[in-house]
């Protein structure tokens, strides 16, 4: 009796050190949205490494196209958090987050939405867009601003485009960039052509240069493309704001004087995730971490290079840049 109970209490005991083992070692889950775009998949490649070889971390990874959606999968908590969302494309944050965003210590950004999704800070990349062209093509036909596409609209157009001009544009709607918006109140007779992904427009721009023929392209920088190929921006005019704004009116209360018939603001790009989940003392910790990430655009634009135009693996350029410079990310663990 005495060693049965005795076996009774070592099976016991075991059974609470792997149990207890089980429970040290059992990882901490976020869900992750993976972005459209290069750039956005390395800053969000970069976040969840971190979490899972420094703060023990399993994060499932789902690639979900940017746009409202994405926001509203967040609030419902269908998705944890997704990363490097550019301000001047995002017409949700406004609704859903009620914060304001802060970088270097300034205000660059103030929402009053319901907050119905969780500013976690600013994910260190700072965007600008233009619409930009050859410098071959600039100097060769005398453009030095958007006001001097219009002249030469004939050498930039194509079969579908007809007797306007054609603008390689903002290649995913969702991306809420509202370029043949832009174009019309600018005044400009080029037609934007949206072919779906970043990689597309791209190829199309790259077959354009190969032929050394006029082309605007839409894009954001920072981007492996402008190492690689030699581009002017046309200067759309300074980004302003339009008071009068409201989805409903669509802009026509702002004439030519306000966005969107102007360029793009300086893009201050955040990351965002799910209030509950934040809210949570198990996430305390991720929540830290991302109030403190801060990935630079030069380091961003190293990585790019090496995936977009070198044809290596994300997860592994990633892996290499944080083994490689452990001085530019410890600072932002908890």
């Amino acid at each position: 009796m005495k060693l049965s109970k005795k076996i009774s209490a070592l099976i016991l005991s075991v059974a609470l050190l792997i149990g207890s083992f089980g429970q040290a070692n059992a990882a901490k889950r976020l869900h992750a949205a993976i972005a459209d775009w290069t750039g956005g998949i390395i800053t969000c490649e970069v976040a969840v490494a971190i979490l899972e070889r420094e703060m023990g971390y399993k994060i499932k990874q789902t690639v979900f196209p940017s746009g409202t959606g994405l926001w509203e999968a967040i609030a419902a908590g269908e998705l944890d958090f997704a990363c490097e969302s550019w301000p001047s494309y995002a017409e949700a944050d406004t609704v859903m987050l009620k914060e304001d965003l802060i970088y270097e210590g300034k205000v660059v950004g103030t929402y009053n939405g319901d907050g119905s999704v969780d500013l976690l800070g600013t994910a260190g990349i700072i965007g600008m867009s233009d619409y930009w062209i050859p410098r071959y093509a600039a100097e060769e036909l005398g453009i030095k601003t958007w006001k001097d596409l219009n002249k030469h609209k004939a050498k930039f157009a194509t079969i579908e485009s007809g007797n306007r001009g054609r603008l390689i544009g903002c290649p995913v709607a969702g991306w809420n960039c509202h370029d043949q918006k832009r174009l019309d109140l600018l005044g400009i007779d080029f037609q934007a052509d949206e072919l779906g992904t970043e990689a597309a427009a791209i190829a199309e721009a790259k077959a354009a240069y190969m032929r050394k023929e006029p082309f605007l392209l839409y894009l954001w920088s920072p981007h492996w493309f402008f190492g690689a190929y030699d581009m002017v921006g046309v200067q759309l005019p300074d980004h302003k704001v339009c008071d009068s704004f409201t989805e409903a009116n669509n802009w026509k209360d702002c004439g030519t004087a306000a966005w969107p018939a102007t360029g793009w603001a300086k893009d201050y790009t955040m990351n965002y995730g799910n209030p509950a989940t934040f809210a949570s003392a198990e996430h305390a910790d991720a929540k830290k971490f991302f109030e403190k990430m801060s990935l630079q655009n030069i380091d961003q634009a190293k990585m790019l290079v090496e995936v977009d135009q070198n044809g290596r693996d994300v997860k592994e350029v990633v892996n290499e840049w944080l083994d490689n410079n452990p001085d530019k990310w410890k600072s932002w663990l908890p």
